[in-house]
């Protein structure tokens, strides 16, 4: 009896024009021992009349299910719940993953709770760009990780760009917030942190589609303005959360407050006007600034010019 490996989650909202790339990608994969779960959420193009189709097609291999709209993180959680996979990996609709990914993985993995890997990014001319960083290779524990990804300066927080083992997942009860935007920095960097054994890969195993459309570029000031706000939400939970979490080190706590701090902070770059200055006050209240790392002359300075333009 064959046991299933990893289970692919796949969340759809109207992205019937990638579904062939995303699930050819997915398909296709050398390592054969894994499961697709694709959750359409509410679409209301043909995506799950396609995905119908496909589920025809490859039934020992995709599971459609359909719910109302509820958002990403309702179906990511939900996919999450029906998973079978001793590892769990994430897949947007309009990205891809290399044929090997899941045969790297597998020969590499070590019995981690959770494997990084490298990305690339997709142009729609079918050009390609790798956003690579060289690891050294080892298992680490989770506080190790953090502070490496933090030193390498990736973006790690996106939940597409690891491999989870489910039994650690569902352990620890893991779930991504509903109604919030930035729902992977609110859930992944803590992730991290909970790990007991980490494995970084130097493998591009991931392919990151980059579209005009893409719901960071093109937005209305209303969203954008949530979205700094669900960044302020999410300092506050993560931070109460990784205090009263007597298993990680006090020093691991500053370098995890510094980096919510500076994604707090991230936002004033994208805010105008008496939007900015509503979330500048917000950002005093809160004191984030006073969580920015100042062990170094470089980190000194950016605090103190962080500290001047809020004041300006």
């Amino acid at each position: 009896m064959i046991v299933m490996k990893y289970s692919i989650i796949v969340c759809v909202y109207n992205g019937s024009s990638y579904i062939d790339s995303c699930l050819s990608s997915l398909l296709n994969q050398v390592y054969p021992h894994y499961e697709i779960i694709i959750i359409d959420d509410g679409s209301t193009d043909d995506s799950l009349k396609r995905l119908t189709s496909y589920q025809k097609k490859y039934k020992e291999k995709i599971t459609v299910i359909h719910q109302e709209n509820k958002g990403l993180s309702v179906s990511r959680n939900e996919g999450v719940k029906r998973a079978k996979g001793d590892y769990l990996l994430f897949v947007d609709i309009d990205d891809c993953l290399t044929k090997e990914a899941l045969q790297v993985i597998e020969a590499k993995r070590e019995d981690c709770d959770l494997i990084k890997f490298n990305f690339e990014k997709l142009y729609t001319d079918g050009t390609k760009k790798a956003n690579k960083t060289h690891y050294q290779d080892g298992v680490m524990n989770g506080e190790e990780a953090f502070q490496r990804l933090v030193q390498a300066k990736q973006p790690f927080e996106m939940a597409c760009l690891y491999a989870y083992k489910t039994a650690f997942f569902k352990k620890n009860q893991f779930l991504f917030t509903p109604n919030r935007y930035h729902e992977d920095f609110g859930l992944i960097p803590y992730v991290i942190l909970k790990s007991s054994k980490v494995k970084l890969l130097d493998e591009v195993l991931y392919q990151y589609r980059q579209t005009e459309d893409s719901i960071t570029r093109n937005e209305d000031s209303i969203k954008t303005v949530k979205r700094c706000n669900d960044i302020l939400y999410f300092y506050e939970e993560l931070k109460k959360k990784v205090k009263e979490d007597c298993s990680i080190g006090e020093e691991s706590k500053k370098i995890f407050n510094s980096f919510l701090a500076n994604g707090v902070l991230s936002g004033l770059a994208k805010l105008e006007g008496s939007a900015k200055e509503q979330y500048k006050k917000l950002i005093k209240e809160k004191k984030v600034v006073s969580d920015l790392l100042q062990d170094t002359l470089l980190r000194k300075l950016k605090y103190y010019l962080v500290k001047r333009k809020l004041n300006e």
